[in-house]
């Protein structure tokens, strides 16, 4: 019997390290993307496709850029993107750590506390917690790029 069991778990471990080596982070669906601040640490974060599929394809298609962080009161650090979208699937509800991109200013968002009623197209979520964004000011240069394979 325990060597019936030990067979089986074997068979298990080898079945689950099969497939954690065929998963990669990027797919067509789904990209990782990394907000740096340089001297300070970064961000990943992940878009989605299904989410916002036009303002998705749009974003890909600039990556990589940079630019300056702003905050919108303490619930919102974003980086204006100089893309002109759309709305999209819009949604008034986004949980901390979510991203969006709001129309009005072609700005890609990360939410930094729950918050209800400012529209903007659903692009994905972060992987880590966006606690660097918080203790960075106003006006300093994020990177965002591409996390490559």
């Amino acid at each position: 019997m325990l060597l019936i069991n030990e067979q089986i778990n074997s068979n298990l471990e080898s079945k689950l390290e099969i497939e954690m080596s065929w998963s990669t982070p990027n797919t067509v669906s789904r990209i990782r993307i990394v907000f740096e601040v340089i001297g300070k640490g970064k961000v990943i974060l992940e878009l989605v496709r299904h989410l916002s599929p036009i303002t998705f394809s749009n974003m890909i298609k600039i990556l990589p850029f940079s630019g300056g962080l702003h905050f919108l009161g303490h619930n919102i650090g974003y980086v204006e993107t100089g893309l002109n979208v759309g709305a999209e699937k819009q949604k008034s509800v986004f949980k901390r750590g979510d991203l969006g991109f709001m129309i009005s200013n072609g700005s890609i968002c990360v939410v930094l506390q729950d918050i209800k009623g400012i529209h903007m197209n659903h692009l994905g979520h972060c992987i880590e917690d966006p606690l660097l964004l918080e203790s960075i000011e106003s006006g300093e240069i994020i990177f965002i790029k591409r996390i490559s394979t």
